[in-house]
């Protein structure tokens, strides 16, 4: 390029080499799949943490106003789980055939509808009807389905996106726990269910069909991958299907850890802000203990995560569980109310590993092939672990008038799962690449 030419170039018609040679390169866009966890944040928080998480604040209350029994109304979550064990492997077939973006639409849309019906209900099996649409929903809009897609988005750091966008059911139960809790001594849980519906018809479905792509391939992108990994399709290619996974011990080992943590969590969650109140703290402090384990769910989701990058999914699993045992054991002696902060502190914290590492162990040990199919399945332990553990504390307590036997049973029951976490070993599986697994 001649020196007039430059000189032009300066005038504002054509840059010339020399200028475009200094020029500072663009900074490179945001990885979209930052977005989509962002997504599955705003997600989580709303489908899962406004509308799972802060049951227990509902269960006495609704259980006082309608002259229910608390194992009558601890029922309906059975009756979720029946709608979860339904949703589970159904979400899970069909968003590997059609992606997630309509399964998880169709899921919100049953979760807002039910809880709106569920405002107006006046007899149990009623109840018991609107939370079976609402398990279903949940499986189809939530865990699952961004599961799959992280795992899809993320081949390196799959830990910490996982636990970024899984802080969402955390988040939600740990803020709308306090507002569920206002709202109902304000204007009634019916009040506070309409709410919780409406938020999820006019927030989630939007989010959903604006943000949320199943895999990079839709968007032009490659899954995100460090440098130093191999850039190959091997992983995503690799992938046991559900007939094989069933003769595999991994399987198996996962489910077990998946029955009892959801077992005891569901039981023991469900119940701690009623356990609370009989020991004579008020429904404010209660309330406020539960929206603690919701807020060190936060850090326990974004610290296990990581560690299970570096030191393994089982192993951050086992000391979760023992965690678990711990903190439960410190529930029996919750009187004073010093004594129910360190529960909250600790078993808030080990409440972050199943949304996070469960889907980390299920990819890593059975592989993403089939990955939304298999963890559908494996949710159905999940499902019948979450039925009986709140089913079972509340007709205990219904008979005996006493939770404790329950909890010591429930930290028991951890340390199993910690032995089990232990000893899971990966098998020799072929991945396709000629390689194994």
């Amino acid at each position: 390029m001649t020196a007039g030419a430059c000189a032009s170039s300066a005038l504002g018609r054509l840059p010339c080499a020399k200028t475009l040679c200094m020029m500072p390169a663009r900074p490179p866009k945001l990885f979209y799949g930052y977005l989509v966890v962002a997504a599955c944040f705003v997600i989580l928080f709303l489908v899962w943490g406004m509308v799972l998480n802060t049951f227990p604040i509902f269960l006495k209350p609704l259980a006082e106003d309608m002259n229910w029994g608390r194992g009558d109304v601890a029922l309906a979550l059975l009756m979720g789980s029946i709608g979860t064990g339904i949703g589970a492997p159904v979400a899970g077939i069909v968003i590997d055939r059609i992606g997630a973006r309509p399964v998880m639409v169709a899921g919100a849309l049953m979760i807002g509808l039910g809880l709106l019906v569920g405002s107006q209900v006046s007899h149990l099996w009623q109840l018991y009807l609107v939370f079976i649409a609402i398990g279903c929903g949940l499986m189809c809009a939530s865990i699952i389905p961004c599961s799959l897609i992280i795992s899809n988005w993320f081949v390196s750091r799959r830990g910490a996106a996982m636990s970024g966008a899984f802080v969402g059911t955390s988040a939600g139960g740990m803020i709308m726990s306090p507002v569920a809790n206002w709202i109902i001594l304000q204007h009634g849980w019916r009040t506070a269910f309409a709410l919780s519906g409406i938020m999820i018809l006019v927030v989630v479905i939007p989010v959903v069909l604006l943000a949320i792509r199943t895999h990079p391939s839709e968007v032009g992108l490659e899954p995100y991958r460090a440098d130093a990994d191999d850039a190959s399709n091997a992983e995503a290619s690799w992938g046991v299907g559900v007939k094989e996974a069933l003769s595999m011990r991994s399987f198996w080992q996962l489910s077990a850890i998946m029955l009892i943590i959801a077992l005891v969590a569901g039981g023991l969650g469900n119940h701690c802000v009623a356990y609370l109140t009989d020991l004579e703290h008020s429904p404010d402090r209660a309330a406020f203990a539960w929206s603690l384990v919701m807020g060190v769910m936060i850090l326990g989701k974004l610290s296990l995560g990581p560690l299970a990058d570096r030191w393994s999914a089982r192993n951050a699993m086992a000391g979760a569980c023992v965690l678990f045992a711990v903190s439960i054991a410190i529930l029996t002696f919750a009187q004073p109310y010093w004594i129910v902060v360190v529960f909250a502190a600790l078993y808030g914290f080990a409440c972050g590993a199943p949304l996070v590492l469960n889907p980390l162990l299920t990819s890593g040990y059975l592989g993403m092939k089939h990955f939304g199919a298999l963890y559908g399945v494996l949710n159905i332990m999940g499902t019948v672990g979450g039925a009986l553990g709140p089913v079972g504390a509340g007709l205990y307590f219904d008979s005996q008038g006493n939770y404790l036997p329950v909890f010591y049973f429930f930290a028991a029951m951890m340390l199993v799962a910690a032995v089990i976490a232990v000893s899971m070993r990966p098998l020799a599986v072929s991945r396709g690449d000629g390689a194994t697994e």
